[in-house]
């Protein structure tokens, strides 16, 4: 016997459709959103990553290779000269082809292909703002560079390039040294983290991206804390295997990269 009772009143759908991306717009000012959050930007990048799993391994392998080529060409410098110029092209060259990937992630989300000129797209769309912003983020890390070597005595680049030992550095500096240090950073990575997406996905102002960037952090320091607790542990597992891991850890870090901006700094 059915059910149907013909007096019942309509039920509404109270769940909203997923909004296409090409409609979704810049908050004026980031979300604060629960630790939850943290757990929350990797699961639902996971489907984004095994959707198009064998383009994105593909990817990943040309962004190896690249970056393979880019610490050839800067070792050189260390003998040949112009290290610094060659350490800011490396990390122009890193930040568009983040860009691209950015934009595939976006395209993944919006249900299309995921291709491999996406790695490519960041030269196409957004070179100068995303050189910029490769060019200002190389700055501020020589600038805490700077510091933590003039003010505390640590040679950053020393212990880089493995002419100086960490235990040599630890030996002689105080705790409180040590928790300078860590804000130092902790600052350039607040600032920069998020300016990628704002930029390349949302056309915003190098200097503005920087801006919303700390504010986005600022706002959400317990789920950001947690998401990147987890990054670390899919990156040590990911290299336990030799290495092969990482083909399906590094996709799934800059999906969840996407969904993480698109949770905060999107509607």
């Amino acid at each position: 016997m059915s059910d149907y009772n013909p007096y019942e009143p309509p039920k509404a759908d109270l769940k909203p459709s997923p909004e296409p991306v090409s409609q979704l717009v810049l908050l004026p000012e980031p979300r604060s959103l629960p630790l939850s959050a943290g757990i929350a930007f990797w699961s639902a990048s996971w489907s984004m990553v095994k959707s198009n799993l064998g383009m994105w391994i593909l990817i990943t392998v040309l962004l190896f290779a690249l970056q393979v080529v880019l610490g050839f060409a800067i070792s050189q410098t260390l003998l040949w000269g112009g290290y610094l110029l060659v350490l800011m092209l490396a990390s122009v060259i890193s930040t568009v082809l983040t860009g691209g990937i950015l934009i595939g992630a976006r395209a993944v989300a919006d249900g299309q292909p995921l291709q491999i000129e996406h790695l490519f797209a960041g030269f196409e769309r957004s070179l100068k703002p995303l050189a910029l912003l490769g060019v200002v983020s190389f700055g501020l890390s020589q600038l805490v560079e700077y510091l933590v070597k003039a003010v505390i005595g640590i040679d950053m680049d020393g212990l880089a390039n493995g002419t100086v030992l960490p235990t040599e550095i630890l030996s002689g500096i105080a705790p409180e040294q040590i928790a300078l240090v860590v804000i130092l950073y902790l600052l350039v990575i607040m600032l920069s983290w998020f300016t990628a997406p704002l930029v390349v996905l949302n056309d915003v102002p190098v200097l503005q991206a920087f801006v919303l960037s700390f504010k986005g952090c600022l706002r959400n320091p317990l789920a950001l804390i947690v998401y990147a607790l987890v990054l670390m542990l899919l990156i040590v597992l990911g290299a336990i295997p030799l290495m092969l891991g990482l083909l399906v850890v590094i996709p799934w870090w800059f999906t969840s990269m996407y969904v993480s901006y698109r949770q905060i700094f999107l509607t």
